[in-house]
């Protein structure tokens, strides 16, 4: 839990920041914004009622409302029953990866080959991308406002190796709803 508010605080400070460099040119949609489990190939994925969602993961254990811990390193935040925020944890490796086959312990060069060319936030800790769902395009920096129609893909990495993955919306990285 301790872990948890680390990394949205962090998340949320990145936020506040700038990201230089180009635009990924590519569509980034709610089934991009999700997770494979390895063995089974089944996903979950942003706006993936809980129901369906849990016909993957299997019934997990809430540490706070509306948040959700899953076996493998895997934590889901429910808004109106449907997924808007999913964590993926070192736990989580050789179990799940991301749709686009990202998996725990790779280098960012490697996320960047299933992402597109993005600079890394001020930290080569972070790499993130802001994507507007409406406009149908990426964005250059975060988002000021709050809204659901922002994905937001974030990897953190330690030592070279991604460590954590997080897909969420705007309003609920800066809502925590």
């Amino acid at each position: 839990m301790v872990r948890y508010f680390c990394l949205l605080i962090v998340l949320i400070l990145v936020l506040g920041g700038c990201n230089g460099g180009g635009e990924p040119t590519e569509k980034f949609t709610k089934e991009d914004m999700g997770i494979v489990r390895i063995d089974n190939g089944q996903k979950v994925h942003y706006g993936m009622n809980r129901t369906d969602a849990e016909k993957v993961l299997g019934t997990g254990q809430e540490h706070a409302r509306g948040v959700f811990d899953y076996d493998f390193g895997i934590a889901v935040f429910y808004r109106d029953d449907a997924v808007v925020a999913i964590r993926m944890e070192e736990e989580s490796k050789g179990h799940y990866q991301t749709t686009r086959g990202a998996e725990i312990g790779m280098q960012i060069g490697e996320i960047k080959k299933r992402y597109g060319e993005y600079d890394p936030s001020p930290s080569d800790d972070i790499l993130e991308y802001f994507y507007d769902n409406k406009k149908g395009k990426f964005l250059e920096k975060s988002p000021k406002t709050e809204s659901s129609d922002i994905f937001i893909f974030s990897s953190m990495f330690h030592k070279g190796q991604a460590d954590t993955f997080l897909f969420l919306d705007s309003y609920y990285a800066s809502s925590g709803k």
